[in-house]
């Protein structure tokens, strides 16, 4: 019974991906808030046993689909699949490393220049497959695979850890060092995406390969934070110049073999839609239409394969989950029906993880709304 209900997930998951028929839209869960998860499982115990309690939870309210896995109380840090998945020795970028060891040698970042001077010290593109074991990325991305069993039948996608280009640095070094170096010294900046696209395609070939050797499915999810909500915290020619080529040099092993990418978006992404579709990524989650992200617009515009986008498209977090059940069922309906115009290509979900002040009755209201809405939206595609 598992298994076939673990098949029709999958398919759903699918048939919403690939714009075609299915008995209804699959839903996307995120965390939930623990008010919602003992309420919905009638449990009290999931600050003792949280990643059971979350995952009968998820079950409970039908969930298709986990793209990762985030616990309200961030439990997850000692539980999840980075805490048990040696995650790091594979699938992350061997430049975390060689931060650490930089600010060891040469002490907390202190400009921009300091930023260039570490980026022009990195290996070169050409170096990054010394940094690179393909047998263990394949490794790991199976036993993420593996770790994801408890969950079943909803269908487990890892988050963040398939080989993009990072370019979240200032989370490391500061946004006035990061994005200054971004404007004075380019061609530094430049250096570590060259190293980083070059690590990414070759950890993209070998995920590419377990995915089709293994029959898992064929959709990863990852993205960065670049824009705010006025749009790209730095130029957009500049990262036309010196970030996106190496983006779609990363992805390439997985688009070319038939494998979706789900970008995860914060902020106002219009102005760099074009490079992020001319990079093959054919999917896009997180939309603060609050903040001015228009998400119609981006839901109208062809992707380079010819197909509309998919959309793992969200009721807000921040506004419309404080207001009342009857909103939340109306905007998951709005939902509903755009995907009835555009034949299908969404994902039902909220467009983050609840926080954990959002009102139990809200947590489940949007979840019994996407569970209804999705049969009706489906029966309009």
């Amino acid at each position: 019974m598992g298994e076939s209900m673990h098949r029709e997930k999958r398919e759903r998951l699918l048939a919403a991906v690939e714009f075609k028929p299915a008995d209804r839209l699959p839903v996307q869960g995120w965390n939930g808030t623990i008010a919602g998860i003992e309420r919905i499982t009638g449990r009290a115990d999931y600050r003792t046993n949280a990643k059971a309690v979350f995952a009968q939870a998820m079950n409970a309210w039908d969930v298709d689909v986990l793209l990762q896995f985030v616990l309200p109380d961030r439990q997850d840090r000692q539980c999840g699949p980075n805490a048990e998945v040696k995650t790091r020795e594979g699938l992350q970028s061997a430049v975390y490393g060689m931060l650490s060891r930089w600010v060891e040698a040469h002490g907390p970042w202190s400009s921009p220049e300091a930023f260039a001077d570490f980026c022009r010290a990195l290996p070169s593109a050409k170096e990054a497959a010394h940094f690179v074991d393909a047998e263990i990325v394949a490794t790991r991305w199976l036993e993420l695979n593996r770790w994801g069993e408890f969950l079943k039948p909803i269908v487990w996608v890892p988050g963040h850890l398939c080989g993009t280009v990072p370019w979240m640095w200032y989370s490391c070094v500061g946004y006035e060092n990061y994005l200054m170096a971004h404007s004075l010294y380019p061609e530094a900046v430049e250096r570590l995406f060259a190293f980083c696209g070059e690590e990414g395609r070759l950890r993209n070939n070998a995920i590419a390969r377990a995915i089709r050797d293994n029959g898992l499915i064929p959709l990863v999810y990852s993205g960065e934070d670049i824009c705010g909500n006025d749009g790209p915290m730095c130029s957009p020619k500049a990262l036309r110049e010196v970030y996106f080529p190496h983006v779609k040099r990363a992805v390439a092993p997985l688009i070319d073999a038939g494998i979706h990418w789900l970008w995860h978006s914060d902020g106002n992404i219009l102005p760099i839609l074009p490079d992020l579709l001319g990079c093959g990524i054919d999917g896009f989650q997180g939309f603060e239409e609050d903040k001015g992200m228009d998400m119609p617009a981006l839901a109208a515009t062809p992707c380079r394969n010819g197909r509309l986008p998919f959309l793992c498209a969200g009721v807000n977090v921040t506004t419309t989950m404080y207001t009342t059940p009857e909103q939340i069922r109306a905007d998951v309906d709005r939902l509903g029906s755009l995907a009835g115009k555009r034949g299908g290509g969404v994902i039902l979900s909220t467009s983050s993880t609840l926080m954990e002040n959002t009102p139990v009755e809200n947590v489940l209201a949007f979840y019994d709304a996407a569970r209804y809405a999705g049969s009706r939206a489906a029966a309009r595609c």
